[in-house]
């Protein structure tokens, strides 16, 4: 079978993902109340109590035990990991953060307690929501933990380099957008953690003793991964990683965290009855799709003297600049002003610290993701770029012709909401 016959954008591969998890099973039924509630509790450190406690008919019921297990996988994975780095990498991690003062071992504990909080608050919400009782037999059910077993045996070798490319950091944001897959897409999302991490201690430690051991992993991991994929037709992606949210989920959720903090203060001083953060996360998205349908129809020249990567390769990027001068309806406007942006931001990084330091290694991230989405969207949006390119755009007072005219569609977007609502 060829790799293009299993090939599939997230989206769909998420909606067939939630079909299956909606669909109507003939051992399902409705779950009472009370089991949902000692399924929720057992993520309070109490899942091995009700797993010891087999005979005791409160919590005999599968659906307790399920969620038992998974809360007891989960605390031990924590206390175990936790333990390991208090005891062998605390010391690595030692380096101030400039300005904050606060050392990188410290955000790593605090990250390890926020993980920790975020999955028994998942768990409790888990424990609450489902209103079936799937079958466990099989353990293909909700909380299967078997990930997604993706097959290729007739993929040629073109198309297993291309599985391969999507691991390595900054070109698999390529190849996910150019090839979307289950395996494509979760390699650029977990190389991209990997590498943000190596950058981070490789910026503060140089090639110590954890930069070292970081970058043989990330080369062993590469070369496994090779030899699977040219001798095997299957990869098994794990459950966690299918788990990983794309940066699209992220912008748009971390967007939609300050009004809904907003209507907490409100309901807290009695102004308002009640908030949904869901409702936000639908307000945010639907908004940027108003904004996307009202860009496409005021800019509509694709006339580049280059090709538009170049649009964001920093300092080559400044041949565009009279792009904005001369042409008011360039389709490339938003992706002009970021790219210029971050060029401003390495000349910044250059002359606060120097040209050559590891800091100028972040802007990789910007610069990949931009080419990477640029093809399927002119008007796509870094995250932190746009919000400084935007600041920029404010404090000239819309300066450029172009940005005066974007000023003026943001301006009719936002009142056609209001009026919609």
């Amino acid at each position: 079978m060829a790799l293009e016959s299993f090939q599939k954008p997230l989206a769909s591969y998420g909606q067939e993902v939630k079909t299956y998890l909606r669909s109507p099973n003939p051992l399902s039924a409705m779950i009472p109340q009370k089991v949902r509630n000692n399924a929720s509790i057992s993520y309070f450190f109490l899942g091995w109590l009700f797993l010891l406690a087999k005979n005791n008919p409160n919590f005999a019921d599968p659906f307790i035990k399920q969620h038992a297990k998974i809360a007891t996988k989960g605390h031990i994975l924590f206390f175990v990991a936790y333990f390991f780095y208090a005891q062998f990498l605390s010391g690595f991690f030692s380096y101030s953060i400039p300005v904050f003062q606060i050392t990188i071992d410290h955000c790593i504990q605090i990250a390890f307690f926020v993980t920790l909080t975020l999955f028994i608050i998942q768990g409790v919400y888990m424990g609450q929501k489902n209103d079936q009782r799937e079958s466990t037999e099989n353990g293909n059910g909700l909380f299967s933990l078997q990930g997604h077993t993706f097959q290729f045996s007739g993929a040629s070798e073109a198309q297993r380099i291309l599985l391969l490319l999507s691991h390595i950091p900054f070109v698999g944001m390529i190849i996910a957008k150019r090839l979307p897959n289950i395996v494509t897409i979760t390699g650029a999302r977990v190389s991209s953690i990997f590498w943000f991490i190596y950058i981070l201690s490789f910026t503060n430690g140089g090639f110590d003793s954890l930069s070292m051991i970081l970058l043989f992993l990330g080369i062993f991991m590469i070369v496994f991964l090779a030899a699977r994929f040219f001798t095997t037709d299957n990869h098994t992606v794990p459950y966690f990683f299918e788990r990983i949210p794309g940066m699209e989920s992220v912008y748009e959720t971390v967007r939609s965290i300050p009004p809904y903090l907003m209507d907490i203060g409100r309901m807290i001083f009695g102004k308002k009855d009640s908030v949904s953060f869901a409702n936000h996360l639908k307000n945010t998205q639907e908004k940027d799709r108003n904004l996307q349908i009202s860009l496409q129809g005021y800019f509509t020249d694709e006339k580049l003297p280059f090709q538009p990567f170049w649009i964001f390769i920093p300092f080559c990027n400044l041949i565009f600049l009279p792009k904005l001068f001369m042409n008011r309806a360039t389709r490339y406007v938003l992706a002009i002003g970021q790219g210029l942006v971050i060029t401003l931001l390495a000349v910044c990084i250059g002359f606060l610290f120097d040209f050559t330091s590891p800091l100028e290694l972040f802007l990789f991230f910007p610069v990949f993701y931009g080419i990477a989405s640029l093809e399927s969207n002119v008007f796509i949006r870094i995250p932190l770029v746009y919000e400084i390119y935007a600041i920029l755009n404010t404090l000239t007072f819309g300066l450029l012709k172009n940005t005066k005219r974007l000023q003026a569609v943001q301006k009719q977007d936002t009142m056609v909401r209001f009026t919609m609502e």
